[in-house]
C-alpha cells in the first residue's frame, strides 16, 4: 500500500517532501523564467578565516579599530559590513587570504552567478570588466554589449584595472577567538574604501528598455557609496526602478547595512513607490521599524507606506513574506530561496542541481505556510529553511536566497510545488492573529545576507 504524503505543514517530513518536489522542479523554473535584470553592485571578494587571523590582528597596533569591530560582531553573532580607515589594511589582510579564496561579491553579481549556475537567464550591469572581476563571474551571465546585443561573460573582452576588493571575514560557532567562543557561524564584510555603483554605459543606454521583455528585476541598495555621492547614486538606481516598474516587472530592492549615517532612510524615501518589493534579513528588521516579534499591522504599514506589494525577511531557520499577490506562488518563492541557500551552504558555492542537505534540520516556523491578514487583502507566507548549524561557508547565502525568490517571480505561475493544487488555505490559516512571537528563532546562520 502506498504511504500517504505527510500533511502537517509544521512537520519535518512534510517539508522534506516539499523541498524534494521543489528541487526536482528547479530546471523547469529556470527554463521558463524570463531574464532577470540585476544591478548595480559587483566586486571581487577575498575570503579570510577570522580564527586564523585574529591573533596577529590583535597584536597589530594599527588594527585596533578593525579588531574591536570584528570581535564585537562575533560576540553578538552578527555579520553585516564594516568600513575601516586603515591604509595598510588591504596588505595586512592579503596575507591571510584562504587558498583559492577569490570569489564573486556584490548582491547583483552574487544573484546573477547563482541563477546562471542553474541555467536561468540573467542580464547584469557591469562597469568593471577587468580580468579579475570577469574571472569570478559565471561565464553564462549575460552583459549588454555594443548596440544592445547580449554577450556572455565568457565571451567578454577584459578591460580596465579593477577596483578594491571586499574582504569576507568568516567565523564559526564553537571555534575559539581571543577571549571567547562564538555561538553563531557567519561572515563580516570588511571594506577599506568607498565604492561607486556599477554604472555600466551599455546598461545605461539599453537596460531600462529591457523591462518590457524581462521577467523580474533585482536592485542592490547603494550601501557602499559615500555620503556625498549617495543622492546621485539613488537618482541613478531609481531611474531604472521606475522604468522597470512601469514596464510591469516585479522590482525588488535588497537592503543591507549602510556605512553612511542616514543612508538607509534616504534610500527608503527615494525608492518609495518605485519598487514593488523589499528584502532584508532578520537582524535588519529593527532598522526599518519592525519588531523581532512579528506584528501583522507593522508589516502592512511598512509595505503600504512604501508602495510595496511584497516584503520579505529571511532568518536563519525560516523565511517570511507579506504579499498582496498570489500567496501560493510566494510560498514557492520563499522555499526556492531557502533551497538554493541551503544547498550552497552545504558545499560553500552555488550549486547547479540544488537539493536540501540530508544533514539539515527543520525548526518549527513562527507561522503556518499561509495566513490571511485580518480584514485586508494581504497574507503572511512562511516556510522553514533547511538549517545547517555548521555550513561549509556562509558567504552569499542571503543573496542566494534572494535569487531563488526572484526566479519564481520571473516566470509564469507554475503548479504550486510546495502548496499543492489546493493550497493551504482552510488547512492551517490563522486569520485574525496579529501578533506572533518569533523571538529566539534567529539561531546560527543559514541565510544572512
Amino acid at each position: 500500500m502506498t504511504a500517504r504524503p505527510p500533511t502537517d505543514p509544521f512537520s519535518e517530513p512534510f517539508w522534506r517532501e516539499a523541498f524534494a518536489r521543489l528541487a526536482a522542479a528547479v530546471p523547469d523554473f529556470a527554463g521558463r523564467a524570463g531574464h532577470l535584470l540585476t544591478g548595480f553592485a559587483a566586486c571581487v571578494d577575498k575570503l579570510i578565516d577570522l580564527h586564523a587571523m585574529a591573533p596577529a590582528l590583535k597584536q597589530e597596533p594599527a588594527a585596533h579599530a578593525l579588531f574591536d569591530a570584528l570581535m564585537a560582531r562575533a560576540k553578538a553573532g552578527r555579520g553585516g559590513e564594516v568600513r575601516i580607515d586603515w591604509p595598510g589594511g588591504p596588505a595586512f589582510l592579503d596575507a591571510f587570504i584562504k587558498p583559492g579564496g577569490m570569489a564573486v561579491g556584490g548582491t547583483s553579481a552574487q544573484a546573477a552567478t547563482v541563477l546562471a549556475s542553474i541555467g536561468a537567464p540573467v542580464v547584469m550591469a557591469l562597469l568593471d570588466r577587468s580580468a579579475e572581476q570577469l574571472a569570478v563571474l559565471h561565464p553564462a551571465i549575460r552583459l549588454i554589449g555594443g548596440e544592445g546585443a547580449l554577450i556572455s561573460v565568457g565571451d567578454a573582452v577584459p578591460s580596465g584595472v579593477g577596483k578594491p576588493a571586499h574582504y569576507i571575514v568568516e567565523y564559526a560557532a564553537g571555534r575559539p577567538l581571543p577571549d571567547f567562543t562564538p555561538n553563531r557561524t557567519t561572515r563580516i564584510i570588511v571594506r577599506f574604501a568607498d565604492e561607486e555603483l556599477e554604472q555600466d554605459a551599455m546598461f545605461e543606454t539599453y537596460g531600462r528598455g529591457m523591462g518590457a521583455r524581462a521577467g523580474a528585476a533585482l536592485v542592490s541598495s547603494p550601501n557602499a557609496v559615500d555620503a556625498e555621492r549617495l543622492p546621485g547614486a539613488l537618482d541613478y538606481v531609481s531611474s531604472f526602478a521606475r522604468a522597470w516598474k512601469e514596464a510591469g516587472l516585479i522590482v525588488h530592492l535588497e537592503l543591507g547595512e549602510f556605512a553612511v549615517s542616514g543612508g538607509l532612510d534616504q534610500t527608503l524615501r527615494r525608492m518609495s513607490g518605485l519598487v514593488t518589493s523589499i528584502g532584508l534579513n532578520f537582524n535588519e528588521m529593527p532598522s526599518v521599524g519592525l519588531d523581532p516579534e512579528i506584528r501583522e499591522a507593522q508589516w502592512i504599514a511598512l509595505a503600504e507606506g512604501h508602495g510595496l506589494s511584497r516584503l520579505v525577511v529571511h532568518a536563519d531557520p525560516w523565511a517570511l513574506a507579506l504579499t498582496r499577490g498570489e500567496p501560493e506562488r510566494e510560498l514557492d518563492a520563499l522555499a526556492m530561496g531557502c533551497l538554493l541557500a541551503s544547498a550552497r551552504a552545504e558545499i560553500g558555492k552555488p550549486v547547479a542541481r540544488p537539493r536540501a542537505p540530508t544533514a539539515a534540520s527543520f525548526v518549527r516556523p513562527p507561522l503556518p505556510p499561509i495566513s490571511p491578514c485580518t480584514g485586508s487583502e494581504w497574507s503572511l507566507v512562511c516556510c522553514p529553511a533547511p538549517y545547517l548549524r555548521n555550513p561549509a561557508s556562509t558567504i552569499g547565502l542571503g543573496d542566494t536566497f534572494t535569487a531563488g525568490t526572484m526566479l519564481v517571480h520571473a516566470g509564469p505561475l507554475q503548479p504550486r510545488v510546495v502548496a499543492g493544487p489546493s493550497g493551504f488555505l482552510g488547512l492551517s490559516s490563522v486569520a485574525g492573529r496579529s501578533h506572533i512571537t518569533a523571538a529566539g528563532l534567529s539561531a546560527p546562520n543559514s541565510v544572512e545576507s
